[in-house]
Order: C-alpha cells, then sequence, then structure tokens
C-alpha cells in the first residue's frame, strides 16, 4: 500500500470519523487509487488489501463513532444541565417496521444510565434492543427492522425557557461506509453541478445531531438567541458525566468564552411559506462547532416534534431513504467509478459478498 498525501478530509461532521492515522492511510489509498484510474482509465489498477488493515480500520471505525457520539451526549449533557436543570432521565428510543410491512412501525423506549449511554454506539444501543423481540409471521420468526434511533433527556422537573426536552440523534440509517464514498467523490458537488442529478441537490450529510424539543413556537427563538450568547461560565460543569475525561480542562478554561460558535442557521419555522418543508416539518435548524467538532443543533416546537416522530418510519421517512439511495444509483450510472468504489466500501465494512468488478481493476484481499 502506498500513500497518497495530497488528500486532505472535507470540513464536515464525517471528519471526525476519519480523523485517525490508520482512517487517513486508508482514504488516502482508496483515493491515490481513484485519481489514477480517473487520470488514466485504459490502464489496469490492481488495489491490494490486507485482512489485517482492514480488521483494523473497521476497528478505528468504531472507536471514531463512539468518539464522535461521546462528543455528541457531553454536548448534550451541557445544554441539559443549563435547559432541564441536569435532574434528567435518560431514555433510548428505538422506531422499528415489522418485516411483513413498513406500513406498521413501532415505537420502543428503554430507560437507560449515563454508564451505559457512553459504553455504546447508538446504533448497538437500538439493535440490542430489538434483539429482544422477534416477529412471528407465516413463515415463523423473523428479527424486527431498526428504521431510527435517538436518545432523550427528559427533566424530571420542568425545564428553562420553554424546553419541554432534548435529544441526541446519530442516523442509523446513513452507512459510514457510503459516507466515505460521498467525501471522497464530493457528491453534493457532483449533485449540484450536473442537471441531471441537480433535483437532489438537498442530499442530507449531517452525521450527528441534537433536538431541542420547546413547548410551543414562542420560545424557540428564545432558546436560539440564548444558545448564540452561552458562555462557559454559565454552565454547571459538576452536573453532567465526564466519561474517560472527554471534558478536559481546556472546555472549562475561559469562563466569558462562548460555549458554541455558530456557522450557519436556516428557519424553517417562519420563514416564508414557499419556503417550508413540504413534509409540515418545522425547525431552527444550525450547523455549531463544539469542542473543535461539528454538530446540527434543531430546535422545534413539541406538537411538530410529535409529528415528526409519527413519520419516522411512515412515508415521509422512507421517501428520504429512497431519495438519499435513488441519488447515489444515479451517481453511479452516471459514474461507474463510484459506483466500483461502493461496492468495495459495502464489501468491507459489511462482509456481503458483493462481487467487486470494474473494467481494469483488480481488487486483492491479502493475509
Amino acid at each position: 500500500m502506498y500513500l497518497h498525501t495530497d488528500y486532505q478530509p472535507h470540513e464536515s461532521p464525517l471528519f471526525m470519523v476519519m480523523d485517525d492515522p490508520v482512517l487517513h492511510e486508508f482514504i488516502s489509498y482508496l483515493d491515490s487509487c481513484k485519481r489514477d484510474q480517473e487520470m488514466h482509465p485504459e490502464n489496469p489498477i490492481r488495489i491490494e488489501l490486507s485482512r489485517a488493515l482492514l480488521a483494523q480500520v473497521k476497528e478505528k471505525f468504531r472507536q471514531r463513532i463512539l468518539r464522535g457520539e461521546r462528543n455528541l451526549h457531553i454536548a448534550s449533557h451541557v445544554l441539559a444541565s443549563h435547559f432541564l436543570g441536569g435532574d434528567v432521565e435518560l431514555h433510548s428510543n428505538v422506531i422499528g417496521m415489522l418485516p411483513v410491512s413498513e406500513d406498521r412501525p413501532f415505537l420502543i423506549r428503554e430507560r437507560i444510565t449515563g454508564e451505559r449511554l457512553f459504553s455504546h454506539t447508538d446504533l448497538d444501543l437500538g439493535n440490542h434492543m430489538l434483539l429482544n423481540f422477534m416477529y412471528q409471521g407465516k413463515d415463523g420468526w423473523a428479527p424486527l427492522t431498526l428504521a431510527a434511533n435517538f436518545v432523550e433527556y427528559l427533566p424530571k422537573k420542568r425545564g428553562r425557557l420553554g424546553v419541554n426536552r432534548i435529544t441526541s440523534r446519530v442516523k442509523a440509517e446513513e452507512e459510514l461506509w457510503n459516507k466515505v464514498v460521498d467525501e471522497l467523490f464530493t457528491l453534493d458537488e457532483l449533485v449540484k453541478r450536473d442537471k441531471h442529478l441537480y433535483q437532489f441537490s438537498k442530499f442530507v450529510k449531517d452525521v450527528f445531531g441534537i433536538k431541542i424539543v420547546c413547548e410551543n413556537e414562542s420560545f424557540c427563538h428564545k432558546i436560539l438567541e440564548c444558545l448564540r450568547h452561552l458562555r462557559v461560565a454559565e454552565i454547571n460543569w459538576g452536573s453532567f458525566p465526564d466519561p474517560d475525561g472527554l471534558q478536559d480542562a481546556s472546555t472549562r478554561a475561559g469562563g466569558d468564552r462562548l460555549v458554541l460558535e455558530f456557522i450557519e442557521t436556516k428557519d424553517y419555522l417562519t420563514c416564508d411559506p414557499s419556503e417550508m418543508k413540504k413534509t409540515g416539518w418545522k425547525a431552527l435548524k444550525s450547523v455549531v462547532r463544539w469542542n473543535n467538532e461539528l454538530l446540527e443543533i434543531q430546535i422545534q416546537p413539541l406538537d411538530n416534534y410529535y409529528m415528526e416522530l409519527d413519520h419516522m418510519a411512515g412515508p415521509s421517512h422512507n421517501s428520504f431513504k429512497l431519495i438519499r439511495d435513488t441519488v447515489r444509483e444515479e451517481v453511479s450510472a452516471h459514474i461507474p467509478l463510484y459506483g466500483f468504489y461502493r461496492d468495495l466500501l459495502r464489501s468491507i465494512f459489511l462482509d456481503s459478498g458483493v462481487p467487486i468488478s470494474a473494467e481494469n481493476a483488480t481488487v486483492v484481499i491479502t493475509d
């Protein structure tokens, strides 16, 4: 394997998953092979990967996902301590579908401890919960299907400034192996440049997100202004867990420093009706920098939160998944090389056994 040093991860939530020397070497190697194939499509290329390296890469991805989720949950704890008083219950929520029908979604909620939250990935929490249930159909017992999962921070007393609850979510349906390929090919830019694909320009790339749910719309803008001006000195740092020393001294330093750096905010709450989401979803949606990494924060009214919850395993959620997968299939049709690397990463991370083939390309897995 050789290292192509020109590759630089884009500043996106995916960066926190790839920020590791082993992952950089792996992604750089794939990027180098991709560049060679783009520059000399007529030349045969051999992509050689060892089983030991692949095992190491998968483990590093798992560790980095866990690190990103820990960072997310610490941010959620910080906001919960400020808006909910810190005395909260944690609930892991799973939205699933019966194997016989996507029109029969269900919600399972389980109270969890902070220790369990910080020691498992969100996806593991969801899948472990589903393992306790099976569906008996005509052909026997079948496992349930995970549609989405999230963690709720529920106050034992009424929160401040009309905040009802806080949730954190790592989108279970968005496989990171897909995102790596999207990053290598700068999928968003491809979609924006291509007239045929431009209809999909609202492609979603976020990985880690927090939702602040308010009692009604009138509180949402107040919470946004509070977040914009929230300073380190206002946070009760002793009221939430500090797993594995992730909250270091620099987090507490500089009491007058802002807790969050706002990168952008989009108003889908009080904007012009022509700009509203067709699904009826409403929120103030911001991208912020927290602890040197990016998070998405949504501020949403309670009634709209429940509407979204009802639809997460229903038509609107499935439509989003369909659009996302359609984008990738369309890009694969236009750019076969994208499809080739997508098959390669899928086979590596899911052990899917999908045949990996491309014109003038050979993939060799060595011992």
